[in-house]
Parts: C-alpha cells; sequence; structure tokens
C-alpha cells in the first residue's frame, strides 16, 4: 500500500477539510468502505468516553461507551441503504497497549450497530512491512478515493492526504481486503484476549 501511495501524487486536506470531504464522498460511495488501523496507541480528544479512560476513570469510559447513539446508528443504517457497509481491519502488537484495552472495548459497541471489525496479529504483516513500510491508516471509500489519515507526533489526527487515481484506490482496496481475509473476527478476538480486562492500574 505505501509502494501505491508513494508513486501517487495525494492532495493534502486538513482535518476539517478531510471530515467534509470524506463525508461527501460517502454520500455516492460505490462500495464498502475499508478502514485500516496501525498504530497502537491514538489520543482522541473530544471523545468522552476517551477523556475518561485518559483521566483514569475506567467505568466511567465504558459507561459513556455503552451509551445509545442514534447518529452513528443512522450513519451506519444510510451505509446499508446504499449498498455500502464500514470494515475496519484493526492490527495489534501484544501485549495490548492501555489504548488499545480502551479501543477494543469501545469498538465492541460500535460492532453492536453495524460496524464490521476484525482484528489481525501484527506478526502475520511483519514480512509484508519489511518490504513495504508499515501498513498505513487508511479510509479506502469505494472505488472513489483512498485517504491516507494523518496524525502529529502525539497520536492526534490532523487531516488527511487524499488520493483519487483509479489504480492506486484499486491497489490499496484490493491490499486491504486481503488483510481482511486474513484476519480474526472481533468477536472471538475480544472474547478470548480484552473481555474482562482493563488497563494497568498504573494508567489508571
Amino acid at each position: 500500500m505505501r509502494d501505491l501511495l508513494r508513486s501517487a501524487r495525494g492532495e493534502r486536506l486538513g482535518l476539517a477539510e478531510y471530515d467534509a470531504d470524506f463525508y461527501a464522498t460517502v454520500e455516492s460511495v460505490d462500495g464498502p468502505i475499508l478502514k485500516t488501523e496501525r498504530i497502537q496507541t491514538f489520543r482522541e480528544p473530544g471523545s468522552p468516553s476517551w477523556e475518561a479512560f485518559a483521566e483514569g476513570r475506567w467505568e466511567e469510559a465504558l459507561r459513556i461507551a455503552s451509551e445509545p447513539n442514534p447518529e452513528l446508528v443512522r450513519f451506519f443504517r444510510q451505509l446499508k441503504e446504499r449498498g455500502s457497509g464500514l470494515w475496519r481491519l484493526r492490527i495489534v502488537e501484544p501485549p495490548l497497549t492501555p489504548y488499545l484495552i480502551w479501543e477494543l472495548h469501545f469498538l465492541r459497541y460500535r460492532a453492536n450497530v453495524g460496524e464490521r471489525i476484525r482484528v489481525l496479529d501484527a506478526g502475520l504483516v511483519g514480512e509484508l512491512e519489511e518490504d513495504h513500510g508499515t501498513v498505513p491508516e487508511l479510509m479506502v471509500a469505494g472505488r472513489h478515493a483512498v485517504y491516507e489519515v494523518r496524525y502529529d507526533e502525539s497520536g492526534i489526527p490532523v487531516g488527511a492526504d487524499k488520493f483519487v487515481d483509479p489504480a492506486v484506490v484499486e491497489g490499496c482496496r484490493t491490499q486491504v481486503l486481503a488483510l481482511l481475509d486474513k484476519a480474526e473476527s472481533f468477536d472471538s478476538f475480544f472474547a478470548r484476549e480484552v473481555d474482562g480486562t482493563r488497563p494497568p492500574a498504573a494508567h489508571l
């Protein structure tokens, strides 16, 4: 994927521009939306559940995450009506970081309302990354566009580079689908590796 992105010229978008552009593209999406997550720790200021987690309020973080989110339900319903959907490939490195323990709990509720999530051990992309570089953080919007999401050094999103070259979009789409095929269902991974765990006391 990185080879494809390096070979193409993308349009640099700030965070607000990326949000607006992505949701406009989704209005006419012509296939599944594919999301890759490779970084093991992000920061999500503005997310009440993440903020509670970051401040050591674990039970509150879980309670907030489990609260009904009508906007999210509506988003996934609209995707389904368009014949689309959102597939997330979450690559994980053991042992799980405190952030990942929180995120996987948070994702359980997104899965319950329609997000399709699969989990892949980082060891299974080791050879790929040695040859081509770390799997990038992508949003592949059907066959319309690929967004490589950019983050600052602390893990806060700052924008994205947008690619619309059909060869780049199709190449990224094909490679992400191949990784999704190798990945484990979210439910089985969560039950085995995450359920009942919490971040270390030192973090909280």
